[in-house]
């Protein structure tokens, strides 16, 4: 079985120098007492072998063992006593072996990628040339920036005037918008006799619920953000009121009639799906259910005033003829939603010119033009 020879401990620096000094002035120390003591032989003189690992030890090291043999040699040479024998004693020999220090090797690093050639720096169009080079290199070896993310849709400016805002660039305002200009089933429409197809319907149960609500400017035109239960039952499944539009001149056209005002009933169905019911207001007597609304008009945009308690009730606004038109159709603003019914009454209300007067002053023209029908079929519940 071989056997492994223990590791030498290697003592630490500060004890390692005063051994080493307590070694060189052993010699010193044994010359002073030779008067006292015998001799020992020559061949037993005090020597050391000391190897030293740490080369930064090397001045402090070599001082302590020079003044050390200094003292010894002082000692020896002192005067010895009358009728005395003295014998020289060999100094103290101390080899210490200091390794030489190797240079560190550098770490290894990839080698940087060659670079064109520099011109010299007399030549300032030439350096002017070298970092536009450089530049482009460097611009085409990096990645494509990601496309920014697009705008929230709430924050994009749009408006129903004719520039680059309006009804012709919606689709491209906005991803969410790409239905105003992609999209097969868009409203408002025109309503011809062609299009029509006279059948029975279910009637509309309006129900008579008083509600209330905030009366909002913004921007576009004139809402009510409704505020109370107003249920229309509509395909088997109750739709509640959410907000009601004033638009002038009114969406849609109905066998060549364009009415001045309608107002937009908005209902949203238990799953979301939307229904606008459109009633068409021509000039005549002032209407009640419009005076309400108006008494707490808004006048500047984005501002909104909170109906005091609810007076208001659908069955109020609406014309005693119930018969109406129906067709799938969208929202007629952005995103241009698709799969909305749209139900027009074919008889209209009242609306005095002075109410009509002043929604123009508050809101701008917001009627979106008609859209293709596409082939829709209108069925005119009879």
């Amino acid at each position: 079985m071989k056997k492994t020879m223990p590791a030498p401990t290697r003592l630490p620096r500060p004890l390692l120098l005063q051994q080493l000094a307590a070694l060189a002035a052993c010699g010193a120390t044994a010359l002073a007492a030779t008067a006292q003591t015998a001799p020992p032989p020559p061949s037993r003189a005090a020597s050391g072998t000391i190897r030293i690992e740490n080369p930064q030890d090397k001045a402090t090291l070599a001082t302590r063992i020079d003044e050390a043999i200094q003292r010894a040699k002082a000692r020896n040479a002192a005067p010895t006593p009358p009728g005395a024998r003295r014998r020289a004693e060999p100094l103290p020999s101390v080899e210490v072996r200091i390794p030489s220090e190797r240079p560190r090797m550098p770490a290894k690093a990839e080698a940087p990628p060659p670079a064109p050639p520099r011109p010299a720096v007399q030549d300032p169009g030439a350096s002017r040339r070298y970092i536009q080079t450089r530049a482009a290199e460097l611009a085409a070896a990096a990645p494509p920036a990601p496309p920014p993310p697009p705008a929230d849709p709430r924050t994009v400016r749009w408006d129903h005037a004719s520039g680059d805002k309006g009804p012709q660039a919606w689709g491209s305002l906005h991803p969410d918008f790409a239905a105003c200009s992609q999209g097969t089933r868009q409203s408002p429409i025109h309503i011809t006799a062609q299009d029509v197809a006279v059948g029975p319907a279910d009637p509309l149960p309006f129900g008579h619920q008083f509600f209330g609500g905030t009366v909002w400017n913004t921007g576009h035109g004139l809402e009510l953000e409704v505020e109370g239960a107003s249920i229309l039952p509509l395909r088997g499944a109750p739709w509640r009121l959410v907000r009601l539009q004033f638009r002038h001149p009114a969406e849609e056209r109905v066998h060549l009639q364009n009415y001045p005002m309608a107002t937009e009933l908005v209902y949203q169905g238990p799953n979301g799906q939307m229904a606008v019911v459109s009633v068409p207001m021509q000039l005549g007597n002032p209407n009640a259910f419009i005076t309400r609304i108006w008494t707490h008009m808004p006048l500047d945009a984005q501002d909104r005033v909170r109906l005091p308690q609810p007076v208001l009730s659908v069955g109020e606004l609406l014309p005693q003829d119930r018969r109406y038109y129906q067709y799938a159709g969208s929202l007629s603003a952005p995103p241009c939603t698709e799969g909305v019914l749209r139900i027009v009454m074919k008889a209209p209300v009242s609306i005095g010119l002075e109410q009509l007067r002043l929604l123009q002053r508050v809101s701008p023209p917001n009627a979106r033009p008609v859209q293709a029908t596409n082939g829709r079929l209108v069925r005119e519940a009879q």
